[in-house]
């Protein structure tokens, strides 16, 4: 997530059992970067993982062999094409997945030779498709082929219980963990997070040229501002509709903990109405 994954938050996330992940845009510099590789490898030996963006303005070759050499093995592809990354992230022994909002990118990102898919179903936090995420992931399943992860509206262990019961393989969880202490966002960014509704989310292209999910009070102040380069982003706060499930800030082990107990609970009730 941008402006709000970095350090702290992939550590915590990889000590609690879950796949710690941070965009490479996060870091200014690649000298930031490489700090930040060493401090997360310092910390934990548990897997994490980066969203590299491809588009090419940022210095992604360089990016990709410094996380290559700290051991990252778990790539998302955005904003460009994932053959530009493939062949050194599998001779790493790593896996590539790609970010996609429709089964067109879907499809295209199989051709390439990913390892799997994330479906960005509608509402989901940050750019987002308008499928919603109980249709299309088991839509891209079916015609794909591929492990597709789940993302958004995922904030609780019943609606990861629901997103594996349609088939996918794991579950992308981005707004709930907005509001935990070790999130890089500003403590009004937290606490919008939990007193959003989930009507009050906005989807609208108008901030970067592409469908995305924003909490109102932030975009009007963007509005103000239209050109990209000048914006403040640190005051552009995105969430998704599962604000509905943000309810506290709380530690990340609370929340992936909390998650895993109702996933367990989730799976014992469904287990016992086949019964």
């Amino acid at each position: 997530m941008f402006m709000v994954s970095y350090e702290r938050y992939a550590i915590a996330l990889a000590e609690s059992g879950a796949l710690g992940t941070f965009p490479l845009p996060n870091y200014k510099t690649l000298e930031d970067l490489e700090q930040a590789l060493n401090t997360i490898r310092a910390a934990t030996n548990k897997p994490i993982g980066v969203n590299i963006h491809l588009s090419g303005r940022f210095p992604w070759k360089e990016q990709l062999a410094l996380c290559l050499d700290s051991g990252v093995t778990f790539f998302i592809s955005s904003l460009g094409s994932p053959n530009h990354i493939l062949q050194d992230v599998h001779t790493n022994g790593g896996i590539v997945f790609a970010d996609v909002i429709n089964l067109e990118q879907g499809l295209k990102a199989r051709d390439k030779g990913v390892d799997g898919l994330i479906a960005v179903g509608a509402g989901a936090g940050g750019h987002c498709g308008d499928i919603s995420t109980l249709v299309f992931t088991p839509y891209l399943v079916e015609k794909t082929g591929l492990p597709v992860i789940a993302a958004g509206g995922i904030g609780t262990g019943r609606q990861m219980a629901a997103a594996l019961a349609m088939g996918a393989c794991g579950v992308v969880v981005g707004t709930r963990l907005i509001a935990t202490d070790e999130a890089g966002a500003a403590m009004a960014y937290k606490e919008a997070v939990i007193a959003a509704k989930p009507e009050e989310i906005i989807t609208t292209s108008a901030i970067t040229g592409h469908p995305a999910t924003w909490l109102p009070g932030s975009i009007t102040r963007s509005e103000e501002q239209p050109l990209l380069e000048l914006r403040n982003w640190g005051d552009i706060w995105s969430a998704g509709q599962s604000v509905a499930q943000a309810d506290a800030i709380l530690p990340i082990h609370e929340v992936i903990q909390n998650m895993v107990q109702d996933y367990h609970q989730a799976i014992k009730e469904m287990d016992q109405t086949v019964k």
